[in-house]
């Protein structure tokens, strides 16, 4: 029998370890199969447009297919569950916003399935955007002062109409209520954005609440005059537009997009995919497509989404309370 020398059997039992190893190391490479983007709302809507746009970009930068999947029901919630309870592994991720993670808490109570600090892995903060109060030309206000004026001097006279109970449209005009000492309005629910909307276009009510991409048109066919935004900073789509802090009246209404993951992604994949949706985010296409519909990018590092939760759970939490809001 033929013996080996010993630094050659050595050798030959560490090469053929390392050769082992590559496959291995091929399957851990992130990603190796298609992502799959879940938008907690029906298709059109800002998530919406929003996802497509960056599973879009981000597959091109991943050179691995990023999938989109709606999954409406109960303002979010439904998705964003089915979310946290996935494999840990970066290939499941959710259009997260303000309505999913920071005002459902208090809004569902016991009633949701999931705990936004503890069963999400923050990815990033991708984007922000404005909303705009506008009232029906017939309202006899020029300014958020005069309004406020007038709806104090005739109490549960002026109405506002909403997306829904609970919703951030409804929350946003109960955030600007109190911060105008208490106005007294009637709330006019409906069920969805788009009748809402029509309420005020026919006068059937004196205020509502919306994105801004969803006011610009009707702002620029004068069918409606922008009254704030509700927002810490003036819209670039709406530049001409003050804030409600500029006039006085100081609340801070600031919507935004995230995206997030289950719990216990490897930090790794967590920074791999921050880095790849910043990036994506950022490209100047990318950018001017989002603006168009009223989005402005942010881009986060994910504790910086992080400390977002942080300050927004417990503001709309309080504008909830106060709304006397419930969920059904």
């Amino acid at each position: 029998m033929v013996r080996m020398p010993r630094r050659q059997v050595f050798g030959f039992v560490g090469a053929l370890a390392a050769t082992s190893a590559l496959p291995a190391l091929a399957q851990t490479a992130f990603p190796s199969r298609p992502i799959k983007l879940i938008v907690p709302h029906a298709p059109g809507g800002n998530s919406d447009t929003f996802g497509r746009i960056l599973a879009q970009k981000l597959s091109e930068r991943l050179n691995q297919q990023v999938v989109v999947e709606n999954r409406a029901g109960a303002g979010g919630t439904l998705a964003s569950a089915l979310v946290a309870k996935s494999a840990p592994d970066g290939y499941t991720l959710v259009v997260a916003d303000n309505g999913t993670h920071a005002i459902a808490p208090t809004l569902y109570g016991a009633k949701l399935a999931y705990d936004v600090f503890k069963d999400f892995t923050p990815i990033t903060l991708a984007a922000t955007f404005a909303t705009v109060i506008m009232i029906h030309p017939s309202v006899p206000a020029q300014t958020a002062p005069a309004f406020v004026a007038l709806a104090k001097s005739q109490p549960g006279k002026l109405t506002y109409s909403s997306a829904g109970t609970g919703n951030g449209s409804h929350l946003t005009v109960e955030l600007f209520r109190a911060a105008a000492g208490g106005l007294e309005m009637v709330h006019v629910p409906y069920k969805g954005g788009a009748p809402a909307i029509q309420a005020l276009l026919a006068g059937e009510v004196q205020l509502t609440a919306v994105s801004v991409n969803t006011a610009l048109p009707h702002i620029q066919a004068g069918k409606v005059r922008a009254l704030g935004v509700a927002s810490s900073k003036r819209s670039p789509a709406l530049p001409e537009v003050p804030t409600f802090a500029e006039n006085g009246i100081a609340f801070d209404g600031d919507s935004w997009l995230a995206i997030m993951g289950p719990p216990g992604i490897p930090a790794d994949v967590t920074a791999k995919l921050n880095q790849e949706i910043a990036a994506a985010l950022r490209e100047p296409e990318t950018r001017e497509r989002l603006a168009k519909i009223g989005l402005v990018v942010a881009a986060s590092p994910p504790e910086g989404l992080a400390e977002v939760l942080k300050r927004d759970v417990p503001k709309w939490g309080t504008a909830v309370k106060d709304s006397g809001a419930v969920a059904d």
